[in-house]
């Protein structure tokens, strides 16, 4: 993937102490959100090229906080701060930014991320200060130098990091957000109610776990059983990497199955295996206390993918009656609503 450089607007509005930052990056909104909200990709981009950074802290979720540490030559010489307010998939990031030489000026971020024409993505990041001098003082302390050489990073970055297009990087890519909800969790967390009538946190991954395993026995692939509930941590761990395995080198397997007929097995793996990844960490993020975010887009394309099936899927077991919503709710909450979920179910305290 080749990209072009792009111009780095950067505005300071007359009126309120505001700057505002517009960047077009070569890449697809998912892509460009990822490189904000996964640890490791922003550490590799942000900031001048002078510095590494160091993440301290990171959990970006709505709600959760950030912090992380600018080093030259080893030695430290700046760290921040803030707390993500919202964080929407794809869309858009409502965030504190705090450097730590001066915690009283702290500036209120706003990130959107437009989808344009070509699978190209528009940045736009609004930060809000208390007064003019602070503002003005931000202007003049050379971020403008960061900023770019941060972005021009960030376009190298997303030139060999595409989207997931193929079975084995959507899996890894919904394996690893489920995994980020896996680990986050503590020994305490599994008993945990979750919005799968009788079933817990632990009862998720034991689900997931389980019948992928089984279900790839109709390709001739045997994997040994793991043992969810003495190590619910370790044993998804380990079936990540099986399944994982098995979608980079799929060797030509096909997979049978008296009821989806034969399918390549890392089509089948794809089709119901990872998609079930990607509803379930609804239930586990619910189940943990967390605001779930499957992406509104996504959502959208799979309601509408399976609402001219609801009387078959009805009839199949898999799901309970849908939960009636509001006409203006969410894609994601007509989504889980149309599974049988209700999207304002919270586990009780």
């Amino acid at each position: 993937m080749t990209s072009t450089r792009h111009e780095t607007e950067i505005t300071a509005d007359e009126k309120v102490p505001t700057i505002e930052i517009v960047r077009e990056f070569d890449a697809a909104p998912e892509q460009v959100f990822r490189a904000y909200v996964d640890p490791e990709l922003y550490a590799r981009w942000v900031g001048p090229r002078s510095l590494t950074t160091r993440i301290t802290k990171w959990d970006a979720r709505t709600g959760g906080a950030w912090a992380f540490a600018n080093d030259r030559d080893g030695v430290q010489i700046a760290s921040f701060y803030g707390s993500f307010h919202q964080v929407r998939q794809h869309e858009r990031i409502v965030q504190t930014f705090t450097y730590d030489g001066q915690p009283d000026g702290v500036a209120l971020e706003t990130l959107t991320f437009a989808e344009l024409a070509g699978g190209r993505t528009r940045l736009r990041a609004l930060s809000v200060v208390s007064d003019f001098a602070t503002r003005d003082g931000i202007l003049s302390s050379g971020m403008d130098v960061g900023v770019n050489e941060g972005f021009d990073k960030l376009d190298e970055l997303l030139a060999t990091t595409p989207a997931p297009r193929s079975p084995a990087q959507r899996h890894a890519y919904d394996a690893a957000r489920f995994s980020e909800l896996v680990e986050s969790a503590s020994a305490g967390d599994w008993a945990r109610p979750s919005p799968v009538a009788e079933w817990t946190a632990l009862d998720i991954v034991l689900h997931l776990v389980e019948w992928s395993r089984g279900f790839l026995a109709g390709a001739g692939i045997e994997l040994p059983a793991l043992d969810v509930e003495a190590n619910p941590v370790a044993a998804w761990q380990q079936h990540v990497v099986d399944i994982q395995a098995i979608l980079d080198d799929p060797a030509g397997r096909v997979l049978s199955n008296p009821h989806i007929g034969d399918k390549p097995v890392d089509e089948a793996i794809d089709q119901f295996y990872t998609a079930d990844i990607w509803m379930h960490s609804w239930d586990l993020a619910k189940a943990l206390g967390r605001e779930p975010n499957l992406d509104q887009a996504r959502c959208a394309a799979a309601l509408a993918a399976m609402e001219p099936m609801d009387r078959l899927l009805r009839d199949s077991g898999q799901y309970g009656p849908a939960v009636p919503v509001a006409n203006d709710a969410s894609a994601q909450d007509k989504l889980m609503a149309f599974i049988g979920r209700d999207p304002a179910w919270q586990p009780e305290n």
